[in-house]
């Protein structure tokens, strides 16, 4: 469990998918809770990681008074179901729906704001697309799973969706952790987390990831969120071309693509962390119902490397 400071809460729930399936929540609030919340960010995390990595990220936010929630997708984290497993990608969307209206129902009309990260970036994004949510007010991707890190040969594509259908729980990929960062010690929590799962995607997973990316890309024109999406240009995880071109084909008018050089696969965890958190910090500042139309973050003390945190 994540440690709470001085100027946040921090606890933890439970929220039953349409399946009966448990998923497990957080949620980080700001300690003062007389100051009115300015809004709540909504993570949803990547492959093989869970939702508590994030609580550095989330204390930087109740210092500027927004809550942040979180939750471990099915197989993932605390949560139940078999280990990164989904027969079919819309159990995900289906899961995020549940949740958010799970925060909404806690914040009430509270501004709203989806971020997600990697495959969390994919489900976001397919989610914004396919169900328009009306209250989310900004869509913040992560180095989004919009298109495969290294190339992928059309055999390979081939073989993969037949392994997906015959030996769905067969492990197709494996994340190697010295990919996420260049700093080692996020490298080495990352590792030593009991919670993150990089024994391998299966193959039915790893199928629908495809193709969500797929639906994503042939219908971008239809997202109509304020969008900003930030990506290093060094990530062998997911690709940053991909990222390029769906903001290029966003139908967002209100769009800002971030990237990198050089940056690994978690941007908010690498070397040059305290400029992603900063600018990311800035673009959700000036999307705040109060915001002037020339916010500008205030200073922040520098942030800890989030997977450095500690989750048992």
């Amino acid at each position: 469990m994540t440690m709470p400071n001085s100027t946040v809460s921090y606890q933890e729930s439970r929220l039953q998918a349409s399946d009966g399936l448990m998923l497990h929540m957080h949620t980080w609030r700001p300690a003062d809770t007389h100051a009115p919340l300015r809004a709540v960010v909504a993570i949803v995390h990547g492959m093989g990681e869970h939702g508590a990595r994030y609580a550095s990220l989330a204390e930087h936010f109740a210092s500027l008074g927004i809550a942040t929630v979180a939750y471990d997708l099915r197989g993932h984290g605390r949560s139940g179901g078999s280990r990164l497993f989904v027969k079919q990608f819309d159990e995900y969307l289906d899961d995020t729906e549940i949740f958010l209206t799970q925060v909404r129902t806690t914040f009430g009309p509270t501004p709203l704001f989806l971020l997600g990260h990697s495959m969390g970036g994919a489900i976001a994004a397919l989610y914004a697309i396919t169900r328009a949510p009306a209250n989310v007010r900004g869509l913040m991707l992560s180095s989004p799973a919009l298109g495969p890190g290294e190339p992928v040969a059309p055999w390979m594509m081939a073989a993969g969706r037949w392994v997906s259908r015959w030996l769905p729980k067969v492990p197709v990929f494996k994340v190697d952790p010295a990919l996420i960062s260049r700093d080692k010690r996020v490298v080495e929590a990352a590792r030593q987390d009991p919670l993150n799962a990089y024994r391998g995607t299966p193959a039915r997973t790893a199928a629908e990831l495809l193709d969500a990316m797929a639906r994503i890309h042939a219908n971008a024109d239809a997202l109509q969120l304020p969008l900003y999406v930030f990506h290093g240009t060094a990530d062998r995880l997911t690709a940053p071309w991909a990222s390029e071109q769906f903001h290029g084909n966003a139908g967002s008018k209100d769009k800002t693509l971030r990237l990198y050089p050089g940056g690994f696969h978690e941007t908010l965890n690498d070397l040059d962390r305290q400029t992603v958190i900063d600018e990311l910090t800035q673009w959700l500042l000036r999307h705040l119902p109060d915001a002037p139309s020339t916010a500008a973050a205030p200073s922040v003390p520098r942030q800890a490397a989030l997977g450095a945190h500690g989750n048992g």
